[in-house]
């Protein structure tokens, strides 16, 4: 059984706990600062918590670092000690962290590997993309198929990760930005709140669906000759 600790029982680190515990496949360690969080992750998911990162660390084989962008330094001061060599795979899912930033925070050597998810982790249906250094590389299928159980995760050049992450990573407010203005169109015009969430969900999902299958070109196509 894979051991796998988490660092950050937020957003992120904790929809990862959640999918992965589920599965049964892995010997799960969670640490946080907050007692509750920790609470929560052991009442309600049997896995092991600690308020150590350095306990985590020599706890796990791969260790995910879902941490604020400005904790990451701390946090790799901590697990430093406990990184020896390229067998235990560091990853990191902070934005605008590169792996150089958390090469400089661990031995040399260390096997890093850094993942951009976005929210929609939350509910299995995010997307992701993956880059690693050269220690990393080998742990990269193993590190796919990880978050591969909060969604779809795409391996990428770092150099690509800022435009990546500003699609998928701030693409969910656009939309939810743009459900929000068709819904309070309906109210004005006199359907009920309930009612026109309902109406703008299904279409956003159904729509969705349709872009997996078919593409947005096919899509307004066929509206344009409908229309």
């Amino acid at each position: 059984m894979k051991r796998v600790g988490v660092i950050g029982a937020g957003k992120i680190g904790g929809s990862l706990v959640a999918r992965l515990s589920a599965t049964g496949n892995f010997d799960l360690t969670v640490s946080d600062v907050h007692k509750e969080q920790l609470e929560h992750f052991a009442e309600g998911y049997g896995v092991e918590t600690t308020s150590s990162n350095r306990e985590a660390a020599e706890r796990s084989d791969l260790l995910v670092v879902a941490v604020k962008p400005w904790d990451v330094g701390r946090v790799l001061d901590e697990i430093s000690p406990e990184i020896k060599g390229d067998e235990k795979a560091v990853v990191s899912v902070a934005a605008g962290v590169p792996i150089s930033a958390i090469e400089g925070g661990l031995p040399a050597g260390a096997a890093v590997l850094r993942v951009m998810p976005n929210v929609c982790a939350a509910v299995g249906l995010g997307s992701a993309v993956v880059a690693a250094n050269e220690s990393g590389e080998a742990h990269l299928p193993e590190v796919i198929g990880i978050f591969r159980h909060v969604g779809d995760v795409i391996e990428l050049p770092e150099r690509l990760f800022d435009a990546a992450t500003a699609l998928h990573g701030s693409g969910p407010a656009y939309v939810a930005l743009f459900a929000d203005a068709l819904i309070q169109a309906g109210v004005r015009e006199g359907i009920p709140r309930d009612v026109a969430r309902r109406l703008v969900n299904g279409t956003i999902g159904g729509t969705a669906v349709l872009l997996k299958e078919a593409g947005a070109r096919p899509i307004l196509a066929r509206l344009r000759v409908q229309g």
